[in-house]
């Protein structure tokens, strides 16, 4: 197996694409508010129930996403030029809408079904994920900045696994933290400063790539 792409620079690369993913996925939303409650409403399994299905959906958005991105590559990189700026013009605008707004709280009293909570949790869980237009273009803009003509299969393949992987990992933490509402309080009382780093990591990606393209 070829490991020469280990270098400064591909370390960099994955760390920002990690980075932009997990305060993503930190960044409170409906998804954290349909965890919390499974996790509320019937303890920890359902909530990490419906943290693993979404993860699962924010895996299949971000496979769409980077395939389709390498595709337009392929047939017009024209198109792509112009998607990759606005991208970069969208992370922007997200960050900014971010850093001037007030945090949103989480919302726990949506109604969960007393019966087949499982059921119910896996299937809220992913359903949230794939209705939540933000998701495509928060990973459409986000990795028109990674994705290349000479990207491998390999390195598409482990941005989608990051993708869903990192939001994986952040709702099962959810799931086997906020337990109780307390807890739910004491999350919404750092969330603001979440939601503040990630508008500054958004800030720093698009601008290092506007500076990139308008080099190039």
């Amino acid at each position: 197996m070829d490991i020469s792409w280990i270098n400064e620079a591909s370390l960099g690369f994955w760390i920002a694409v990690t980075l932009a993913c997990a305060l993503g996925a930190m960044s409170p939303g409906p998804s954290l508010a349909v965890v919390v409650n499974h996790t509320l409403a019937h303890g920890r399994a359902a909530g990490c129930y419906a943290a693993i299905s979404h993860g699962v959906g924010v895996g299949i958005y971000a496979l769409i996403t980077v395939f389709g991105l390498a595709m337009v590559i392929q047939r017009n990189q024209e198109i792509f030029d112009i998607a990759q700026l606005l991208g970069c013009l969208f992370l922007l605008l997200m960050a900014a809408k971010i850093l001037f707004s007030s945090p949103n709280p989480i919302d726990t009293g949506l109604p969960v079904a007393s019966s087949s909570s499982t059921t119910r949790a896996i299937a809220d869980g992913f359903l949230i994920a794939l209705i939540n237009p933000k998701i495509l273009l928060f990973f459409t803009a986000l990795f028109s900045q990674f994705v290349r003509l000479e990207s491998d299969l390999w390195e598409k393949l482990t941005l989608a696994l990051i993708a869903g992987g990192v939001d994986i990992i952040w709702y099962l933490l959810v799931a086997l933290t906020l337990s109780h509402f307390q807890s739910v309080v004491r999350f919404q009382r750092i969330s603001g400063l979440i939601d503040k780093i990630f508008a500054i990591v958004l800030i720093g990606i698009a601008s290092t790539f506007i500076f990139q393209i308008t080099q190039g």
